[in-house]
């Protein structure tokens, strides 16, 4: 059935930006079909009073750790596998928990479509997928089952592994070295080896894929030392790259630039925490918003709530970030650097029919968000009851 949301003003995220007024949204059967007006409208479509709103895309959130991370003890964190430093063959999707209320905090947030994956302990942690936040199964939920090889420099492996655990790596040299090593091996196979490692998902498989294009290599890095080994190690084996949280970015934007590297910038809404992030700042997405350098923003979930990303965005609002870019940010740029943006990330007719229903502007501290809606479904009100 026909299904037309009608009275809001839409903010479509489309490549101009589009605003619209008076104009209805059109959906049926879970995509968006197109734009009309009441008189097109068939006398059995299904009508959404929408009066008086604001319609955006649904949110997305590139870097989280929702339905992984034990939030309530942290002593069943699912989030980190701490038997060994390098764990490439672990696969998200077997530790995620479709019913864990991270899900609900997010559609709560309007937040349709989150990556999620391990955390930040390891070396080489695992491998990330991306899932809209609603449905019924998790197979239903996936967008992009195997999104990204997840790494971390810095810190958090020296703390725990080195310090903590006892044994390697204690430093950060150690730390490039474990990265390095795994694709130094499979780049040493022979064809007909390369094929049963891709075939039998050995643990060297992962590195073939991030080698052949498959998917990326996201790294975790906060100093500007470590943003600096991130990009000289994926131009050493010519691998796409993902910065994660790229805190002190803002201190070496040409070479990030220059790198063409994909980056995801946050969590910056709390004082630092650790010696590498004391030089976060809010002021970021502004400084790489004028650099030219794409980015989207994150929440970095639990450390900062997922129904906060919209807060997120407009705190860099706060710090000069212009209203637009920073909806960008959370909507189709993030779509578009996470590679799903054929799918999500505006309202354009073909897309899946994610959006969200605000009584205001999502960046006024007022703002409630009325309904949430995924493939045309609605799965959160904030006066009760879904669709499914």
């Amino acid at each position: 059935m026909l299904k037309v949301f009608r009275g809001a003003k839409i903010y479509t995220m489309d490549k101009k930006n589009t605003v619209l007024f008076n104009v209805d949204l059109w959906v049926k059967d879970g995509k968006i079909i197109g734009f009309g007006t009441e008189a097109d409208v068939p006398s059995d479509a299904e009508v959404v009073n929408a009066e008086g709103t604001v319609i955006t895309p649904g949110l997305i959130d590139i870097h989280t750790h929702v339905g992984i991370w034990r939030e309530i003890d942290e002593q069943v964190n699912d989030a980190n596998e701490y038997a060994s430093p390098v764990t490439p063959g672990l696969y998200v999707i077997d530790g995620i928990d479709i019913h864990h209320f991270s899900f609900e905090l997010a559609r709560r947030g309007g937040v349709t479509t989150v990556q999620t994956g391990p955390g930040s302990a390891n070396p080489i942690g695992g491998i990330w997928c991306i899932l809209k936040t609603g449905g019924n199964s998790l197979d239903e939920r996936i967008v992009k089952e195997k999104s990204g090889l997840k790494g971390a420099l810095g810190e958090n492996p020296k703390n725990m592994f080195g310090q903590f655990y006892h044994k390697p790596p204690y430093t950060r040299m150690a730390i490039a070295y474990l990265i390095r090593k795994g694709f130094q091996e499979a780049l040493a196979l022979s064809e007909s080896e390369r094929r049963e490692a891709l075939e039998n998902g050995t643990d060297l498989a992962p590195y073939l894929e991030v080698l052949e294009g498959k998917m990326p290599l996201h790294l975790h890095c906060h100093r500007a030392d470590d943003i600096a080994t991130a990009i000289r190690i994926a131009k050493e084996f010519q691998v796409e790259l993902c910065l994660e949280h790229c805190t002190e970015g803002h201190l070496m934007l040409e070479e990030i630039k220059e790198s063409g590297a994909r980056v995801t910038l946050g969590p910056f809404m709390f004082p630092a925490t650790k010696y590498e992030t004391r030089n976060a700042t809010p002021e970021s997405p502004k400084l790489f918003r004028e650099a030219g350098i794409p980015f989207a923003i994150m929440t970095d979930h639990p450390f900062i709530p997922i129904h906060f990303l919209s807060l997120c965005a407009a705190e860099a609002v706060k710090y000069g970030l212009d209203e637009t870019a920073a909806l960008r940010s959370i909507t189709c740029e993030a779509a578009r650097i996470a590679g799903i943006d054929g799918r999500v990330g505006s309202l354009e007719p073909g897309k899946d029919a994610d959006l969200v229903i605000w009584s205001r502007h999502p960046f006024d501290s007022r703002a409630e968000v009325l309904a949430t809606y995924i493939n045309g479904e609605r799965v959160y009100s904030a006066h009760g009851g879904t669709d499914r």
